[in-house]
């Protein structure tokens, strides 16, 4: 039996599948992250616990921040092949923290998603400058997650024309 949770903060929710034999197995028999390593940041406890489990459930390694400033520390050490940022987080915001990555050599070109329950103009305007990758509107579903995950990290002519030209995001 496939058991499913809901996780809330305020407004937004996450579901997916929790401690589940069957839905832990069915994503196992196909693990197309196998050693991707993905970098999570988020500062709601229960977010990253679900994203992790999505994650590591598809085969990713997976790392932890509570903020902004600590992803960006991680980041160095971890050699992410994509990171995951909640937009609104205390002490570095998840547009900050994308630019500080950016910043970094050899994370110039690593894809990066943008997390965020807001739809505002404003909210997406600043994503686009900040130089993500993607941007998901909380709640995101565990395959939603996935399939954003796994196009991210494949190559593709969309991508390589972006990096290319630094600075022009590559929204799918």
């Amino acid at each position: 039996m496939v058991h499913s949770a809901q996780y809330c903060s305020g407004r937004v929710a996450y579901t997916g599948f929790v401690n589940s034999p069957v839905a832990a197995s069915s994503v196992n028999d196909n693990k197309p992250g196998f050693g991707a390593r993905i970098l999570i940041a988020d500062d709601v406890l229960n977010h990253r616990h679900l994203l992790r489990h999505t994650l590591e459930t598809s085969g990713y390694e997976v790392a932890e921040a509570e903020d902004g400033e600590q992803a960006v520390e991680r980041a160095t050490a971890f050699a992410p092949n994509l990171v995951i940022l909640d937009i609104h987080m205390p002490k570095m915001d998840g547009c900050a923290a994308a630019r500080a990555l950016r910043a970094i050599p050899g994370l110039e070109h690593t894809p990066i998603i943008a997390l965020t329950a807001s739809t505002s103009a404003l909210v997406i305007a600043e994503i686009a400058n900040a130089g993500f990758s993607k941007h998901l509107v909380k709640p995101v579903g565990p395959a939603q997650l996935r399939q954003c995950v796994l196009a991210l990290l494949q190559p593709s002519p969309a991508r390589e024309r972006t990096e290319l030209h630094p600075g022009v995001p590559a929204f799918l």
